[in-house]
């Protein structure tokens, strides 16, 4: 499940609301009611998690066990936000924010083809939604060097593959860390594995066991500054068990939570990143239907704990593989949509905004977006065959006159075709297919591109996208 936009490399290369007190335990029906929830930061002013706005002014923020100010927070982050969820549609107020990346530690075995890398023995995969520190060049794998040591955010699969949703460079001085689960404890050596790596605790700091250590299955968040990359061996100095929505919220409060399925034994009984999950007749699916729920896929769960622990679902809503992506110039902008490429493109309060502009704004959202902007938008044909996309990501970037298109391959005539109905003439361009890299000639691609997905770069004119570059894109994305 990896994601690769063809050309993306050459685009980037080119190229306060009001302030309130509360107590989260309280669930005053004047203020709202009491929320714990799990989820990435999607965008600034305050802080956007799963679709709701949560006003941080009051709020105590921390990041990686450090209190930090908001300016410290990105975009792609993992955040878990306790606080208030008004009666105003996707609005709220936080009493805390924190944030805990998967893991910080040297990257090593990056490989930029199959979009992966190893960080402290966890496996991380590079995503369609992955963010990039603002400081690795072209925004990809490309712009990471071994052993820089970053920061990942993101969400665990059934494999242990951490799905990145933001890579970074750490602070200077940070601590090394892994979040993971406790697998094959040995209490007599004072170790314990997080996937494939192994943690020494013997002169750790331990905090909020109730046996006084470890045990399997527990959620910790381990640090340290010594790793041993030959053994693949953390010595650590404070293990910590993690908190999490379901085990921090008060009685009664909301659950939400963002994350991959990670057990799936029927529609009524699953876990997403670990959390026990089940729906009623009663359970609002969003984006597709119960059928449509299995191992690995992505899901917003909302609702509320019952006696057990089980996270009783009211809705879920189902994220949509980004296999659409633009860029290009914007020529028209409104309140909920911007025209790029002629294309619609649409946002809601689960889409991520990121500037990677010199403007460099943080609070960016689509009113910062001007006419003429140059942007990149990954995302999906919402609804299905309407031409308009529903943006998961939306990027502005540096001035570029190259353009990119990608998505389902629909037949015309040759040496043209379509994408969203955007005709592509290839008169000009070259032929590649993505798993093989091998050069193909027109006849090759036009006969093998039907029922695949395809990518396009070139120069945008009039409502046509003259091609320089076209490939058939036959990877798993996400």
């Amino acid at each position: 499940m990896k994601l690769r936009i063809f050309a993306l490399t050459v685009l980037v290369t080119l190229g306060g609301c009001g302030s309130g007190s509360m107590s989260g335990g309280n669930n005053a029906a004047g203020n709202g009611v009491a929320v714990a929830t799990s989820g990435v930061i999607t965008a600034f002013g305050s802080v956007y998690v799963n679709g709701v706005r949560y006003d941080v002014s009051a709020a105590q923020i921390q990041k990686n066990g450090n209190a930090v100010t908001q300016a410290a927070l990105s975009v792609g982050e993992v955040a878990m936000v306790q606080g208030v969820q008004l009666a105003t549609a996707g609005q709220g107020r936080a009493d805390s924010v924190d944030v805990e990346d998967s893991v910080v530690g040297p990257a090593a075995n990056i490989n930029v083809a199959a979009n992966t890398l190893d960080v402290l023995g966890q496996h991380v995969a590079v995503t369609a939604t992955t963010s990039f520190g603002s400081s690795i060049s072209t925004s990809t794998l490309a712009g990471l060097t071994s052993g820089t040591v970053v920061e990942v955010s993101g969400l665990m699969d059934t494999t242990g593959t951490i799905l990145a949703t933001r890579i970074a460079p750490a602070e200077s001085g940070e601590s090394l860390q892994v979040l993971g689960l406790v697998s094959g404890l040995d209490a007599g050596a004072h170790t314990f594995m997080i996937n494939g790596l192994t943690v020494d605790f013997s002169a750790a700091a331990l905090t909020g066991f109730a046996t006084g250590q470890p045990a399997d299955g527990d959620l910790v968040v381990v640090r340290g500054a010594l790793f041993d990359a030959t053994a693949v061996k953390f010595t650590a100095t404070a293990v910590r068990r993690a908190a999490s929505e379901t085990s921090e919220a008060p009685a009664g409060a909301r659950i939400e939570r963002e994350g991959l399925i990670t057990r799936f034994s029927s529609a009524t009984d699953f876990d997403v990143g670990g959390v026990p999950v089940t729906t009623t007749s009663a359970t609002v699916v969003n984006g597709g239907a119960l059928t449509d729920l299995a191992l690995n896929v992505q899901v917003e769960v909302r609702g509320a704990l019952n006696a057990s622990g089980v996270l009783v679902a009211d809705s879920i809503s189902i994220d949509h593989v980004a296999v659409m992506a633009l860029a290009g110039a914007v020529s028209a902008v409104t309140a909920t949509t911007l025209t790029v490429l002629g294309v619609t493109v649409t946002v809601d309060g689960n889409t991520r905004f990121e500037d990677k502009s010199s403007a460099q704004v943080q609070m960016f959202t689509l009113s910062s977006i001007n006419v003429g902007d140059t942007v990149l938008v990954r995302g999906y044909e919402s609804p299905a065959g309407s031409g308009t996309v529903l943006a998961v990501r939306l990027e502005r970037l540096p001035p570029s006159t190259t353009a990119l298109v990608r998505g389902p391959f629909t037949a015309t005539t040759a040496p043209q075709f379509k994408i969203l109905g955007l005709v592509v003439d290839t008169s000009n361009a070259t032929f590649s297919a993505e798993q093989t890299h091998h050069t193909e000639t027109s006849a090759q691609f036009f006969a093998a591109a039907p029922g695949q997905i395809v990518a396009a770069t070139g120069t945008f004119a009039g409502s046509v996208l003259m091609a320089t570059s076209v490939q058939i894109d036959t990877i798993e994305n996400r």
